[in-house]
């Protein structure tokens, strides 16, 4: 199976892309990849159209998210942040500091259908009434891309709430309402000190914990 690093967006508040910030005296993606190769991981991809990740000596899978976000305006699909493969994949967060248990769970964690990795309650205000996604396992990937398209096509016509993006997916994989939030199988909970990268401040908060 290969990982994939997702490494795409474009945020305002960051200096560089988050997923270059050194959180603890490390990058962060190259802490991700460090974690993985000492689980035995070889098949490592970064999904990025930056020049600013090409020093890190890992392919790279370029590839352009037209996904842009200005106030409450979106255009393009946040979702085209996933690669496009036939192939079955794990897609890692690129702006996540994992716990070494939280990458171990994820690699060998032993999927039968398309399985997503996060935490059961955010540790943001915003997002307090459900999980943050850490990683998405991909064992089926045809009906993953498939499911993609047919949220993309209710997007469209106007079925969906907001731009959807990875809850709006795994609930339509799992035929639940595609604008009400339910965490249900197919869902590790990883709740440890694993967490999103959202701001700056997030990073300044991790760093004094050294």
């Amino acid at each position: 199976m290969n990982y994939i690093l997702m490494c795409g967006g474009d945020y305002k508040d960051f200096k560089t892309p988050k997923h270059l910030s050194k959180i603890k005296g490390e990058v962060l993606v190259e802490r991700t990849i460090r974690l993985l190769k000492e689980n035995g991981i070889k098949d490592i991809y970064i999904s990025t159209s930056n020049p600013a990740f090409d020093y890190i000596n890992i392919p790279k899978l370029k590839h352009t998210n037209t996904f842009t976000l200005e106030g409450d305006k979106t255009t393009g699909y946040w979702l085209d942040a996933f690669y496009p493969t036939n192939e079955e994949v794990c897609y890692i967060f690129g702006d996540v500091y994992f716990s070494h248990s939280a990458i171990k769970t994820i690699v060998e964690y032993q999927c039968k259908e398309n399985t997503l990795f996060g935490n059961s309650v955010a540790k943001n205000e915003e997002h307090q009434n459900w999980g943050e996604p850490f990683a998405y396992k991909v064992v089926k990937p045809k009906e993953f891309r498939d499911g993609i398209n047919k949220v993309k096509e209710l997007y469209n016509q106007g079925k969906t709430i907001r731009n959807p993006i990875v809850w709006e997916l795994y609930r339509y994989l799992h035929n639940l309402d595609i604008n009400i939030q339910r965490i249900t199988e197919d869902y590790v909970c990883i709740d440890d000190y694993t967490i999103d990268i959202d701001s700056p401040d997030r990073i300044e908060e991790l760093n004094k914990e050294i």
